[in-house]
């Protein structure tokens, strides 16, 4: 069985509007419906988790999900106060104990099917398996005091994306043990590092972007329409 597990439960500080970024219009659906419609869409997909945080699950139901034609029953789970907890609701929501869960964060709406396989692909591999994009940037690395320690090679440095993907029982596992230790980490890659897994990355897609500040939803914007006038040529 494959499972996507799409995690909304961002404050959406950084994107300074009163509508959370997750619920923000994008070309007349919200963001996190573009990325539930992904996971729908591609014919691997068995069983589609969307977490929220619990206050919004009726807002949700309502004013997001049900405007949606989706192939898949949708189960939307409460969240926790951070990423982390609202990854972990989503895992203990699946009912099966074997197979592939996707874990996509619900503010990156461009994520294509060929990025969903290559993912299903790596899994394979390891049990672990995320999307990543190299660094074009130089990376300094600096201490409190914003001073640079030091310069790190481009070709050791990848952007991790979503969906991350692994085996349901490896991930559980793995959060299990973060708990255990009191380890937070901002990505489930992290988390299965730290419980001593060894993550394969297969190569993501520069389109795959996640909103976070205003210029993202306008990439988003162009994005989109590049991607539909691709499809009237």
């Amino acid at each position: 069985m494959i499972c996507a597990v799409i995690v909304a439960g961002g404050s959406g500080v950084r994107m300074n509007t009163p509508l959370k970024k997750q619920y923000l219009m994008l070309d007349g659906l919200p963001v996190v419906a573009h990325a539930l419609m992904a996971f729908d869409r591609h014919s691997a997909v068995d069983r589609i988790v969307l977490v929220v945080p619990k206050e919004e699950i009726p807002f949700c139901r309502k004013k997001i999900v049900a405007g949606l034609v989706l192939e898949h029953d949708l189960q939307i789970v409460g969240g926790g106060d951070r990423r982390q907890q609202s990854v972990s609701n989503g895992l203990e929501s699946l009912a099966c104990g074997a197979g592939v869960v996707m874990i996509h964060d619900g503010v990156r709406p461009f994520v294509r099917p060929s990025l969903i396989d290559a993912c299903l692909g790596g899994v394979r591999k390891t049990g672990a398996c995320i999307p990543a994009v190299p660094a074009t940037d130089t990376i300094k690395m600096i201490d409190p005091n914003n001073v640079i320690v030091k310069t790190v090679s481009r070709r050791q440095v990848c952007l991790a994306q979503t969906p991350q993907t692994f085996d349901i029982s490896l991930i559980r596992k793995a959060h299990a043990h973060a708990r255990q230790k009191e380890f937070e980490a901002t990505d489930d890659a992290s988390i299965a590092e730290f419980a001593g897994e060894r993550v394969v990355v297969v190569p993501g897609d520069r389109e795959n972007i996640k909103i976070t500040h205003p210029h993202d939803l306008e990439a988003a914007r162009l994005i989109l329409a590049r991607r539909l006038d691709n499809q009237t040529r």
